[in-house]
Parts: C-alpha cells; structure tokens; sequence
C-alpha cells in the first residue's frame, strides 16, 4: 500500500501502547511466572494427555489456555508497538500495531486472525501465500495454504528452539519452580493448531452465505459474540503453547523483564 507520513499522535499513540503492554506483560508475569505459566492443575500442566471433549473444556485446562493466550498476545504486541515506535521515529513513516486486543475483542475467527492477531506476519501470509495460490485455486484452499504455511514456520521455531541439544536447564526455585526442565517439545502440535484453525476459517465463510446464521450472529451481545469466537481456538491452545511453554521459552523471556515474585 501507499507509505503514508506518521504524525505526532501516531507517535505518541505507539508510545502509549507500548507502555501499557509492557506493563500487562510485568503484571502477568508477576502473577504467573511461578506456576510456569500454568497456575491451575489440569490433565495438560500434570503432562497428561487429554482423551475426550470434557478434558478440552474443563474451566482449569480452559484457566490455563487462556493464561497462555494472553501471555503470547502481550508478548507479540510488545515486540510489535517498541517496532512500530522505532519506524515512525526513525523513518518518519507510519507503522501499524501488530496486536489488537483479539482475546478480547475479536468478534469472528476472520476478525481474530486477519485484522487483530500478529497483523504483520497475516499481511506476508496474504502477499506470500494467499495471494499467489488464489490465482490458481479457490480463497477457501488458498486461506488454508496460509494456515499451513504459518504451521510450518511455527514448527520451524519449535524445532529451532527445543530440538537441538542444549546445555541442561536449571530451574531458580522461585521463578518458573513448576518447570520440567527434561521437557522435549513434540513436533507437530503448531501444525495442528494452525490446520484446525484454517479450517474454522473457511467453515466460518461458508456459513456465513447462509442467511439464518447471519441473523444468528447479530442477535447476539457482543460479549457472547467475543466468547463463542475465542472458544473455536481456545481449547486447542495448548497445541500452539506446549512447545514454548513447558520447555521454558517464557522463562528466558523473563531475563528481560523487572518483575515481582514469589521467595520461598
């Protein structure tokens, strides 16, 4: 698109968000780091696996899921307003923010993934991905190309991150005390997560040609509209955090940070 020139409040609008991100990152860190993240005990945080609808939607796993989910939303969207600050200030051009609130405010799976969650890397996927296999096949398979190629990548990490030999982890009893540190990561989960959720997509653009559903959907509160959207990702969360999480990734993270937290 067009570069357009960042302005005073752009600035000052990216500062502002920048603060208040870091700040929820020190709350949430300060109130979680502990429990390594995963403050209540579901079958996920014990390591066991979950068999039946009822352990992907018990309240601790679903605690714990959401915990998750804002963590890497805070993170992402501290990395992207301190980018976008740096831009504007340096080049003079506007940036956008890379989170927009989209645990809290999405209101459809489109909404989440496509205007609010990691903006930056869903306008590669859109150019890279979307738009090349568009040409060739239909939106629906090329929606589900781009979630299969950010599973890739996710993997990518995963394997960059926990798969190679490293030198052994020792757990500071205070910070991050619930951490496994003989945790492999599973290969695999990412994927998962990202083809589950690009087919959420596309059954969310078919259903929505279908004129009941729409009546559906805006007879609703908002509110409600915000939960039923971030209840199609939400069980499944641990699919995405596990390999991050229970390796300690948020734990390195951390070394970054001033925050408070349990002694003894």
């Amino acid at each position: 698109g067009q570069r357009v020139m960042a302005t005073s409040h752009d600035i000052r609008r990216s500062l502002i968000g920048a603060t208040k991100t870091l700040i929820t990152n020190l709350i949430l860190m300060s109130l979680f780091s502990s429990y390594n993240y995963e403050p209540f005990q579901s079958m996920n945080a014990r390591e066991e696996s979950l068999s039946s609808i009822r352990d992907y939607l018990d309240m601790k796993h679903l605690g714990n899921c959401f915990i998750t989910a804002m963590m890497f939303q805070q993170l992402v969207g501290l990395f992207g307003s301190v980018a976008a600050l740096v831009i504007q200030i340096t080049t003079g051009y506007r940036a956008v923010e890379s989170m927009r609130n989209p645990v809290m405010e999405a209101t459809s799976p489109s909404d989440f993934w496509g205007r609010r969650w990691n903006v930056a890397v869903h306008g590669a996927l859109k150019r890279g991905v979307f738009k090349p296999v568009r040409k060739f096949s239909s939106s629906f398979v090329a929606a589900l190309m781009a979630f299969i190629a950010s599973g890739l990548f996710h993997e990518y990490l995963v394997h960059l991150t926990g798969m190679y030999n490293k030198e052994p982890r020792v757990a500071d009893d205070n910070v991050c005390n619930a951490l496994n540190t003989d945790y492999k990561p599973q290969l695999g989960s990412n994927m998962a997560f990202f083809a589950w959720n690009g087919v959420i997509m596309v059954t969310e653009k078919l259903l929505g040609r279908n004129r009941v559903m729409q009546s559906f959907g805006s007879t609703l509160p908002r509110f409600m509209v915000v939960f039923l959207t971030i209840m199609t990702a939400l069980p499944l969360a641990h699919w995405f955090g596990n390999p991050y999480i229970k390796q300690g990734l948020l734990c390195d993270f951390q070394e970054g940070y001033f925050f408070v937290t349990k002694i003894a």
